[in-house]
């Protein structure tokens, strides 16, 4: 019977990896213009990297710069290091800290501290403060003097306290324990021999991965969502010296939980395109926790292998290289998704300070992502609730309303900011509920036909789980065969709770079908959860066979998944930053000549949104918000729009019709725009047409004086 088992293991592996590698790519063409396979691209990237990765890398012509990026790390690493003694001497405060090992300790501090300097950042900016750089020097120099008197004693405390027996007695699980690896992290039954041939050294195999997400995580965003409001929000706020209600801007007033340290890094920076880019590594550093959190958990919810698995199926995920690089927020989404769950797991341990870094880990979730109500908030509240039926009801109300406590201290400013603001705590949703400052029914329905999904049928549901599984572009093939294994792995030390976190993986896929627009990106967020399952199939034998085979498994992942996530022209790891400022393809034609030719007013920016790069003051709306060339130019005269045009100091117009026939297609946009009324406009001699680009749809009008 074990060897029909290793047989099937070995045959369903195999399976799967020609599968996986027989998938086309519909985003990436061949010659002929047909779609690639997985196979073919990979054999592109490897057999002829000078045609494919190395021209990305250092440009063209070719070059080798890093200097320039030193600056970026010294603000990003700053940022992470208040964060991590912040959070440190909270959980300190707080006893959360008890019966963590040093890696989990580190991992749970930054998550903390992260949260709590986003929430002061929102705070200083709701009041208009932000810009006193005593209010973070002061607060960063309490934090360090504190944090060193708290471990300085804790330190005198251990040298004075008695050893419970003599040294020479202690075992190695002892020695373990005392450079910070819980008891629990030790392997049992199949996983023992497993952990003498995978060794945590097997880690570096995450090292080029590490790497890859940190060089391109300080360049300049190329990505849309990130130029239109993950780091356009933080630095409208910057210039204007406070976080306010944009009403052009929808996207700017949600919670903006980890666009608050690219904020911060602006502040500390004194400049907005540098902090932008610290602030994209500090999100990057969000991926690299939530690896370095599924290493502690692994090992001591499984067993040590499960860790380094787990870790490593992570952060060789093509997808998550190219999120946490680009400055999209589903990575920290998914560091604090993981590690909400991994306290609750350790709340029936630990206790209620675990539980309350629970909620408030939860409520970081929550802070960067609305979904993460519905996908982290309610199951884990549920969990706290329901999990342990031992307890007496009201025990596990009174820890139900701590945790939910802790949540709303880590993303209640949010909903108080919005209420406030607004008049909708959770603009601009639940309109039809609470309504919303400058939203209206009409907005709400274009919103709700985007954001909602209306394919229901079987055939839908079917394709879209093969997605997730198998043929959704830039996953990995070593996560879902592995978790699969969880489920075979019956000596593996607690399989009781491979089943229910299979449930949450179930339940947050669940949300994501039925109540969001089915982006493959919303998903990732429980992407660690199933690289924990993996960990945990990783363990299903202690066979020599099975230890090759999985040392095998974990080399070829990495050396076919790196060249996957090191391609693309993000990854302009070693070309200058100042000359990616200014690089074609970088930067739109028409904002580089914006910012090498307007002055004196501002621009005018109609159908764009993503209008980050631009120097100049820019007035800009989402295709969701009122359109501002609408306003002023719809139903006056010359004389009143050009008055109009004079009041807001409005010195060039730029419209960009490419951009608007893709929202018309998709989002929607409003019909009153059109060519004719630009024509109209320079007929009538109020707009002067600039030279237009060549091969750019877009055109930009001087006004006249």
């Amino acid at each position: 019977m074990k060897r029909l088992g290793a047989a099937a293991v070995i045959l369903g592996l195999a399976a799967y990896a020609v599968a996986f590698y027989a998938t086309p790519l519909p985003s990436v063409q061949g010659n002929g213009g047909q779609p690639l396979l997985r196979a073919e691209l990979l054999a592109q990237l490897l057999l002829w990297p000078n045609e494919t990765l190395f021209p990305n890398w250092f440009g063209t012509p070719g070059e080798f710069s890093l200097l320039d990026r030193l600056p970026v790390l010294l603000v990003a690493g700053a940022i992470v290091a208040w964060a991590f003694l912040l959070g440190w001497l909270l959980m300190v405060l707080c006893r959360a800290n008890r019966g963590l090992g040093r890696l989990e300790l580190a991992v749970f501090s930054t998550a903390v501290g992260l949260n709590a300097l986003s929430t002061w950042v929102l705070l200083l900016g709701l009041f208009g403060v932000m810009q006193r750089l005593w209010m973070f020097a002061v607060p960063a120099l309490m934090t360090l003097v504190l944090a060193s008197y708290l471990w300085r004693n804790d330190r005198r405390r251990c040298r004075e306290r008695p050893p419970c027996r003599s040294e020479h007695h202690k075992g190695p699980r002892d020695a373990a324990e005392r450079h910070g690896t819980p008891r629990r992290a030790f392997p049992t039954d199949a996983s023992s021999a497993a952990a003498s041939a995978l060794s945590r050294h097997w880690l570096w195999l995450a090292a080029p991965f590490v790497l890859a997400i940190l060089l391109a995580a300080m360049l300049p965003p190329l990505d849309f969502d990130v130029r239109e409001y993950h780091l356009q929000a933080p630095k409208e706020f910057f210039e204007q010296g406070q976080i306010t209600f944009l009403p052009h801007n929808v996207y700017a007033n949600m919670p903006l939980g980890t666009e608050m340290l690219s904020l911060l890094a602006m502040v500390v920076s004194g400049d907005w395109w540098l902090g932008a880019l610290a602030g994209k590594t500090v999100i990057a550093v969000f991926t690299l926790l939530c690896g370095a959190g599924l290493w502690a958990a692994g090992r001591r919810l499984f067993s040590p292998i499960a860790g380094v698995v787990a870790a490593l199926a992570y952060l060789s995920v093509p997808w998550v290289a190219s999120i946490a690089s680009a400055g999209l927020v589903e990575g920290a989404s998914a560091c604090y998704l993981f590690l909400a769950v991994y306290a609750v797991l350790l709340h029936r341990e630990q206790g209620t300070p675990s539980l309350m870094l629970a909620g408030y880990l939860a409520g970081g979730a929550v802070s960067t992502k609305y979904p993460a109500l519905l996908s982290v908030l309610l199951p884990l509240a549920a969990a706290v609730l329901f999990g342990q039926q031992k307890f007496l009801r009201t025990w596990r109300l009174r820890a139900c309303g701590m945790f939910l406590l802790a949540a709303m201290v880590g993303c209640g400013l949010w909903f108080a900011k919005n209420w406030v603001l607004t008049g909708n705590p959770t603009y601009p949703l639940l309109y039809n509920v609470l309504d919303g400052r400058t939203w209206n029914a009409e907005k709400d329905r274009q919103w709700n036909a985007v954001h909602r999904p209306h394919d229901f049928s079987a055939a839908t549901l079917g394709k879209d789980l093969g997605r997730i599984a198998l043929t959704s572009e830039w996953l990995s093939p070593l996560v879902v065969p592995l978790a699969v294994l969880a489920f075979l792995a019956r000596r593996v030390h607690r399989r009781s709770i491979v089943w229910p976190l299979l449930g949450y993986v179930a339940f947050v896929l669940a949300v994501w079908w039925l109540l969001t627009h089915r982006i493959d990106r919303f998903w990732i967020p429980v992407l660690p959860v199933l690289a924990l399952l993996a960990g945990a199939g990783a363990c299903w034998s202690s066979e020599r066979w099975w230890r090759g085979v999985l040392a095998a498994l974990l080399l070829a992942a990495a050396v076919a998944n790196f060249p996957v996530a090191a391609a693309g022209q993000g990854n302009a790891w070693f070309v200058g930053l100042q000359r990616l400022r200014h690089e074609p393809g970088w930067i739109d034609p028409w904002h580089e000549y914006f910012n090498t030719h307007a002055s004196g007013g501002r621009v005018l920016v109609v159908g764009d949104a993503a209008v980050f790069d631009l120097r100049p003051p820019v007035l800009y709306n989402t295709c969701f918000d009122d359109c501002i060339f609408e306003q002023i130019v719809k139903g006056r005269t010359i004389a009143e729009i050009r008055a109009e045009l004079a009041a807001r100091r409005i010195a060039y117009v730029y419209v960009d019709w490419g951009e608007i026939a893709r929202y018309r297609r998709s989002y929607g946009f409003t019909a009153f725009v059109q060519p004719e009324i630009f024509d109209r406009l320079v007929t009538e001699g109020l707009l002067e047409p600039l030279p237009p680009i060549e091969d750019h749809p877009g055109r930009g009008y001087r006004v006249k004086p």
